[in-house]
């Protein structure tokens, strides 16, 4: 989680979650927007996880 992280101080929580590729479960994680632009491209690099959705709390 990055919101105690000094790049993270305008509270805009953002939600994203992913689905794992080879047993299609999903999860939730919690980001700035910033932090969750960079997450969703490791996610598209990995390939092994998906984003399946995001969503400003």
């Amino acid at each position: 989680m990055c919101e105690h992280s000094p790049e993270c101080s305008n509270g805009a929580t953002c939600q994203l979650v992913i689905e794992n590729g080879q047993t299609g479960l999903e999860t939730a994680e919690y980001y700035c927007k910033a932090h969750l632009v960079l997450r969703i491209w490791e996610l598209e690099e990995d390939g092994a996880m998906r984003p399946v959705s995001a969503e400003q709390l």
